[in-house]
């Protein structure tokens, strides 16, 4: 096991650039989680406040109108009764007295109702059978509504009819009761118990923090849901009851200034206002007849999120999460770093080696010169302003990227030597050649020029579409060309090319894709005026396929005959081999008959570069073809071309509508170096080798047997 050496740094220990980047980062964690904590509370809070403000203010409302109502009622059913008291009977109190015992189905609900005339005279009734109660308050209201002629609305502390219970705030309403002529002859007043849970909402146990009060005009506490309602000094429940003591206040039992207290509470108005005191949501809804007010305080300190509130328990569990995070992070710096902390090592390890090749110290001679035998060394060339120990990613990377530009400087030197061995190979070609990219001529060579009738220098730089004639058809070649390019790795054909205004010139066009380092496609141009020329001669046409421009059959049935009749006098070996299309008849019925020329041509493209100069490639079916090579040397060169034949079209990836289509090749082939052979029967084994091949599995190549070809 290889030590670590001091200077070295450790495999898994990163760099001072890793560690600051870290620190950084964990720096930046924490105080964004810091940031994030305050405004998630901030936020959470917000949201929380308004929610418990609507909830609180709709039942607040719903509270001051449910009492608002009661009160009504109330009034409603007095008014009533006092609207059936004729304004005679007040002259006969008896009368009156009869009138309220017999109308019991009314004044069931009143505790005490009393009615008196304008001369002072007074008639109380208990309906419940007790000792009417109100005292001077309820004369007080009936005095009022005498002189002024207008409905009263006020409240007492009555004793609760239970002896030993808390007192019950009683509810006194007064009515005037008029002449025919609308004069005033006398008031009716009720009073009504309303106890401490017919007043306001009682906390249950999932609102512990709840609470309401019931205040009066003068800020006064009527009711509280977490006591008993208070006594008034000023009023009591009979006229020998002893003084209660004083109300309390709002502002004491709330614990806030009047200042505070005045900026809540108005009017008595229905409409509900709400503050925030501290961690209590307080809330005020107006009752204008009585003009009460009901206020409902909510304690939200168990609701809100705020840091200051946390125990330590949550704040160890917020700390260790932070931790735990930070820790992630610098795991993943860690793992990301991996490649600085490997160049560290082997930048180090490089210049600890480098070190170690200088001698040490030799003993000096008198004089100050060396011993002959010790042969000085050169010191280790190291950057400027960098120490040989210095343990820097960032130093590393610097030298690094100097090696690359020095990579970098070496290929651009590579690529011009490669362009002008091209430049060399295209000048050197027996045809005109263009080396195009992107539909942009990079490089044409002189006979290309010339074949095109310009400058060669001129062309460079020229896009393609301004040297092709006939635009409407060249989006079409252009458009056949890239995908015979991308599918097969070649095209062919003829196309029109401008020479100057008004002339054109028929070219013979074969393209091949160039591939690493040579970037680009590979033009080769030829005259095709006089292959134009001889296509139009009947004769030609008599005997070459038209779809591919291959010699037909009838054409090679007679060559091969001649040859068969009148062999050369010294024996030498042919081949024939018998070519079919696989899959073709599946490619031809979805891609189209257009898509089915263009894979024939190929193929005949592909057989034309194997026959060589003593070779006949011809076309005998719709999708078979015949190559004969009558200079075969071995059997082993036929059987060879046959599966680099099936190869090579096995290797096309044709695509046409958007679907790709996968092509072989089934061949049958034979090679013989005999004398007397048969034509026809040369063309029958060839062909059922070929069928062979394709009942065998197809894509591949099956030898006739060499007896069949004899002539018998």
């Amino acid at each position: 096991m290889r030590r670590t050496t001091a200077t070295e740094p450790l495999a898994w220990w990163p760099g001072p650039l890793v560690r600051s980047w870290g620190l950084v980062a964990v720096a930046s964690l924490l105080l964004a989680c810091m940031l994030c904590l305050g405004l998630l509370a901030h936020y959470s809070d917000a949201q929380t406040l308004r929610d418990e403000r609507r909830q609180q203010e709709m039942v607040a409302g719903f509270t001051a109108r449910t009492l608002g109502v009661r009160i009504e009622s109330y009034q409603r059913v007095l008014q009533s009764m006092g609207q059936g008291i004729h304004s005679s009977m007040l002259d006969t109190p008896y009368l009156l007295e009869l009138l309220l015992r017999e109308d019991a189905g009314y004044a069931g609900i009143f505790d005490t109702l009393v009615m008196t005339a304008s001369d002072g005279s007074m008639v109380s009734y208990a309906p419940s059978g007790g000792t009417p109660a109100g005292g001077s308050a309820l004369r007080d209201a009936l005095r009022r509504t005498l002189s002024d002629g207008k409905p009263q609305v006020t409240h007492i502390t009555v004793e609760a009819a239970v002896e030993g219970a808390t007192p019950q705030l009683g509810l006194v309403l007064t009515v005037p009761l008029r002449q025919a002529g609308g004069a005033v002859r006398g008031a009716l007043a009720g009073l009504v118990r309303m106890g401490l849970p017919s007043l306001l909402p009682q906390p249950g146990e999932d609102a512990p923090t709840q609470r309401w009060l019931l205040v009066d005009q003068d800020g006064l506490l009527l009711a509280d849901s977490r006591i008993a309602p208070p006594q008034r000094s000023e009023t009591v429940a009979s006229p020998d009851a002893a003084a209660a003591p004083a109300a309390e206040r709002v502002q004491t039992a709330l614990g806030v200034s009047d200042a505070q207290w005045a900026a809540l509470s108005s009017s008595s108005t229905a409409n509900a206002d709400s503050q925030q005191w501290g961690h209590l949501m307080v809330t005020r809804v107006g009752l204008p007849l009585p003009r009460w007010q009901v206020v409902a305080v909510r304690d939200l300190s168990t609701r809100l999120l705020g840091l200051q509130r946390l125990t330590p328990w949550q704040w160890l569990a917020l700390v260790a999460t932070a931790v735990a995070v930070a820790l992630a992070l610098l795991g993943a710096l860690w793992w990301l770093s991996r490649p600085l902390v490997g160049l560290l090592r082997q930048g180090t390890r490089r210049r600890a080696e480098a070190q170690a090749l200088r001698p040490l110290a030799a003993p000096v001679q008198p004089g100050g010169r060396m011993p002959d035998s010790v042969v000085p060394v050169p010191p280790l060339a190291v950057p400027e302003g960098l120490s040989p120990l210095v343990l820097d990613e960032a130093s590393h990377l610097r030298e690094h990227w100097q090696a690359l530009e020095q990579e970098l400087h070496r290929s651009q030197q590579q690529a011009g030597s490669l362009e002008a061995a091209v430049v060399q190979l295209l000048e050197a070609m027996p045809g005109g050649a263009v080396w195009e990219q992107g539909e942009v001529l990079l490089y044409v060579s002189r006979r290309a020029a010339a074949l095109l009738g310009r400058d060669a220098k001129s062309l460079q730089g020229v896009h393609l579409h301004q040297l092709l004639h006939n635009q409407s058809g060249l989006r079409q070649w252009i458009a056949r060309a890239t995908g015979s390019l991308a599918s097969f790795g070649h095209v062919r054909g003829e196309v029109p090319w401008k020479l100057q205004p008004g002339l054109t010139r028929w070219l013979q066009v074969q393209g091949q894709a160039m591939q690493l380092p040579a970037l680009g496609n590979l033009w080769l141009l030829d005259d095709a005026e006089v292959l134009r020329q001889q296509r139009r001669l009947a004769r030609w046409q008599d005997a070459h396929d038209a779809g591919t421009g291959l010699p037909n059959q009838y054409t090679l049935q007679m060559q091969l005959q001649s040859w068969c009749a009148a062999p050369p006098t010294e024996p030498q070996g042919q081949g024939l081999l018998w070519l079919d299309v696989d899959y073709f008849t599946a490619l031809n019925a979805t891609a189209g008959r257009a898509a089915g020329d263009e894979v024939l041509r190929q193929v005949a493209w592909l057989l034309q570069r194997e026959q060589g100069a003593h070779g006949l490639a011809a076309r005998v079916g719709a999708d078979a073809f015949v190559l004969w090579l009558h200079a075969a040397d071995t059997e082993a060169a036929v059987q060879t071309l046959a599966w680099r034949l099936c190869a090579a079209v096995q290797e096309w990836a044709p695509h046409y509508a958007g679907q790709r289509f996968v092509l072989g090749l089934s061949v049958g082939w034979l090679w013989t170096d005999a004398a007397d052979l048969d034509a026809d029967q040369l063309l029958r084994t060839a062909e059922a080798a070929c069928r062979e091949a394709k009942r065998s599995g197809q894509g591949r190549a099956v030898q006739a047997r060499l007896p069949d070809v004899l002539r018998q």
